[in-house]
């Protein structure tokens, strides 16, 4: 067991600006923001046309004179736009070795190799399509803060420095009920003004701080389709699972339904219908989503919960791969944003969580470490050990296994399992090590030890 901290976790909050907010101070936005795009577009090409991708802020900061002469902004505004340049550079680096690392293990001359060559990343502010857009920095106490105001139309506004030495404005606010709970609730840290669907957003970070709940096992999570989640817990002193819990929530027969809907007004062209329903399945599903991440975290107390996470599969199921049905499985199905739900849910409780890459959890045996062969239902069976198991109890077995085997925690050794995943920590690349194929519906929703 161990004790009890505290663990703070952040949560953004997108608060859109007033709708009664003047036209004259919509346009002191439209030129602030445009200006502090040009200033991170400046440092991106000059980054590039070096050809040298920054280590530091020291290599960007080198050019930040030369982009105050073009922009005329202050040394707050400089320094916010260094920072945002040194992100999108970094986040190009760790996206360029992710693909270098993809291109030298794909066989030349495959479908796949053309297929990676084409999806090369770009250096920011390259692309056509970043060109159109406006990028968002992080203002901090220097240049703006988000505070409260005793007025009619708002309780909050945003307090913010303008391009003008000395002058300032304030911008209203519109946040619901469940955005004021939150501001008044978590510590704001700072906010970005972001230009979406012709209108201003501002999304303010929040820090709360919650206490830890003592772990007293571990529990492995595997998404799917059919099934939308699986877990199993573990035992900490002996490794030995005990519980299976199947959650089943009509997600896939609710969004199969609505894509049905859509099709037949479309045959119809019944276009004011379509507009109506244009922002219905996504609602849907983020609605879904959301439930089960708060089931999941509730049933999870007391516990370290790791999450499979099925990096990539979309990447790899590519048009003219061969599996069009698993390209149809996956339609309208997100498990990043499953999993960003659930990790949220579990902070908010206190529970500690981490997502891992679940890439063979679900094609070898959890007890010797086997291939294993999965047949139309939910059972497979081991090649070796000949071992007969539900397909997602294997896996969340797999990935609970792989968790305790990477945590970096000294205090959890004690605690460690052996690690019979058998497989190194990879990126999923075919149908059966994703999970793809789940089992025919089940109606169970509990089980114990088998």
């Amino acid at each position: 067991m161990r004790e009890c901290t505290s663990l703070e976790y952040v949560r953004t909050v997108s608060v859109p600006v007033h709708y009664l907010t003047t036209r004259k101070k919509l346009s002191y936005l439209d030129r602030l923001t445009a200006r502090l795009t040009y200033a991170v577009r400046l440092f991106c090409e000059r980054i590039s046309n070096k050809g040298r991708i920054p280590k530091s802020r020291g290599d960007i900061r080198k050019h930040s004179p030369w982009v105050r002469e073009k922009t005329g902004l202050s040394a707050g505004f400089i320094q916010q736009a260094e920072d945002k340049a040194l992100w999108m550079w970094k986040s190009y680096k760790e996206q360029h070795r992710r693909w270098k690392w993809m291109l030298s293990k794909a066989k030349k001359g495959t479908k796949w190799y053309q297929k990676l060559l084409k999806r090369g990343p770009s250096p920011p502010c390259t692309s056509r399509r970043s060109k159109l857009k406006k990028i968002p920095i992080r203002f901090d106490k220097r240049t703006g803060q988000v505070q409260r105001a005793d007025l009619v139309l708002t309780n909050w506004v945003i307090h913010i420095s303008t391009l003008k030495k000395h002058e300032t404005i304030d911008i209203l606010l519109n946040p619901s009920e469940s955005h004021e709970k939150l501001l008044e609730e978590g510590q704001i840290k700072d906010f970005e003004i972001v230009r979406k669907n012709s209108w201003y957003y501002i999304h303010i970070t929040c820090v709360f701080e919650v206490q830890t709940q003592p772990i007293k096992k571990f529990v492995g999570v595997d998404l799917g389709i059919r099934r939308s989640a699986s877990t199993v817990s573990t035992n900490p002193a002996n490794g030995r699972p005990y519980d299976f819990h199947i959650f089943k929530d009509g997600k896939r027969e609710r969004i199969s339904e609505l894509n049905d809907r859509i099709s037949h007004l479309r045959r119809l062209e019944k276009w004011e219908a379509l507009k109506r329903l244009r922002h219905k399945r996504l609602n849907v599903s983020e609605d879904y989503d959301w439930k089960l991440a708060k089931t999941i975290a509730e049933s999870c107390t007391n516990s370290y919960v790791f999450l499979g996470n099925p990096e990539y599969i979309r990447y790899h199921n590519y048009r003219g791969n061969g599996d069009r049905t698993g390209r149809k499985l996956l339609q309208n199905w997100s498990f990043d944003r499953q999993i960003q739900y659930t990790q949220n849910q579990c902070a908010k409780r206190g529970v500690q969580s981490r997502a891992l890459n679940e890439w063979g959890t679900s094609c070898r045996c959890h007890k010797c470490g086997a291939n294993v062969e999965r047949f139309k239902g939910s059972r497979i069976i081991c090649t070796k050990c000949g071992l007969q198991d539900d397909a997602e109890r294997n896996s969340s077995i797999n990935i609970v296994q792989r968790g305790i085997s990477h945590l970096d925690d000294k205090s959890l050794a004690s605690h460690k399992a052996p690690n019979r995943a058998g497989a190194p920590d990879e990126r999923a690349r075919t149908t059966d090590d994703s999970a793809l194929k789940p089992p025919t519906s089940v109606e169970a929703t509990h089980f114990n030890e088998w």
